[in-house]
């Protein structure tokens, strides 16, 4: 499979992948254009025959990042497009001075947590109950 990582830009196709995922942030399209608009967000977008199927979104300034948002279309997962996004943003990041990057991820989303965990990120605290299931939210880091 051939997978093509460049910067993502239309709101439309973005809210349809993050819709398509269960555990995604599920922005609303409004949401994803305030994204787009926003002055540190960067969004990169994985393409394969040339159709957007995973992103990942981050914010930051100076030398402190988070990731906001990231899925892959179901019909793509388990094929290495969340481990080539994740890469891709760290190094990304790691040129524009980042010296961390936070994240917030379900303890019920056990396939961003083995991502995250493959990626060397380590646990710096927990928020009960943050999510609309009730599941508590990991707050994970990782420095560049």
């Amino acid at each position: 499979m051939n997978i093509r990582l460049a910067l993502a830009t239309e709101s439309i196709i973005l809210f349809n992948v993050d819709r398509a995922q269960t555990f995604s942030a599920h922005w609303s399209e409004m949401d994803w254009q305030s994204e787009l608009a926003h002055p540190s967000a960067r969004v990169w977008g994985a393409f394969v025959n040339g159709k957007l199927v995973g992103f990942i979104c981050t914010r930051g300034a100076a030398d402190q990042y988070e990731i906001t948002n990231l899925a892959v279309e179901p019909g793509h997962t388990r094929q290495g497009i969340g481990r080539a996004l994740l890469a891709h943003a760290l190094e990304e990041l790691k040129a524009l001075g980042a010296g961390q990057v936070t994240l917030e991820v379900s303890t019920a989303n056990e396939p961003a947590r083995a991502l995250y965990q493959s990626g060397q990120f380590v646990t710096l605290g927990m928020r009960k109950k943050f999510y609309k299931d009730g599941s508590d939210a990991l707050i994970l880091g990782k420095k560049l």
